[in-house]
């Protein structure tokens, strides 16, 4: 993600809209940066990243705006459908790949964090694991897969998925309006490559 500095005046502006939601109080100009960065399956909004280096370590809180509103990236769904309730939300085959990852990476499920892995030597503990299980991994990886249904405007996201310490083959069902829909999940690894936990996916 390409990040653009704000000049103080901006960030000024920023940190006077934001001065009302949970935390936005703990920003000021002399400690503070803002920084924005562009999201392709968004219309007219930006992902907007205030820090304060004050503190140690130092504190982040993510926004989407559109200059004027701010929606706080809080870990619920509620900031993604707000947006896309005022038709901000514009999926198609090219970036759909990219608003699940955006997706995933801002909104914890009830059952836990869930990482898309578009890239295995990015997974988490892939270190951690032996040269066995990596050879197994890497061999059962397959590539992100998109398909457009035309009928409801949807999406089908083929993927895998790293969840509650398992490994997983799904297809993400998109909706147009973002919510997302975890279907035909196995485990990509076997029982005696991996712990076996229980995904609590249904």
């Amino acid at each position: 993600m390409n990040w653009q500095k704000l000049d103080r005046n901006e960030t000024a502006k920023i940190i006077q809209r934001v001065s009302s939601t949970p935390d936005g109080a703990l920003f000021s100009i002399t400690t503070s940066e803002a920084t924005a960065a562009h999201l392709p399956f968004y219309q007219g909004f930006m992902l907007v990243r205030l820090t304060n280096y004050a503190t140690l370590p130092s504190f982040t809180l993510d926004f989407l705006s559109d200059g004027n509103s701010f929606y706080l990236l809080d870990g619920s769904p509620d900031p993604l459908q707000k947006i896309a309730a005022r038709g901000a939300l514009n999926l198609n085959e090219r970036n759909v790949v990219e608003y699940v990852d955006f997706f995933f990476k801002h909104v914890t499920t009830e059952e836990g964090d869930i990482y898309l892995i578009r890239d295995v030597d990015d997974m988490p503990f892939m270190d951690s694991l032996s040269l066995d299980q990596q050879l197994h991994i890497r061999r059962a990886h397959s590539d992100i897969g998109v398909a457009y249904n035309r009928a409801d405007d949807s999406f089908a996201v083929s993927a895998d998925l790293y969840f509650a310490g398992v490994l997983l083959k799904a297809t993400l069902m998109v909706a147009p309006d973002g919510q997302i829909e975890v279907t035909n999940h196995s485990m990509l690894m076997s029982e005696n490559t991996t712990s076996g936990a229980n995904t609590g996916l249904r």
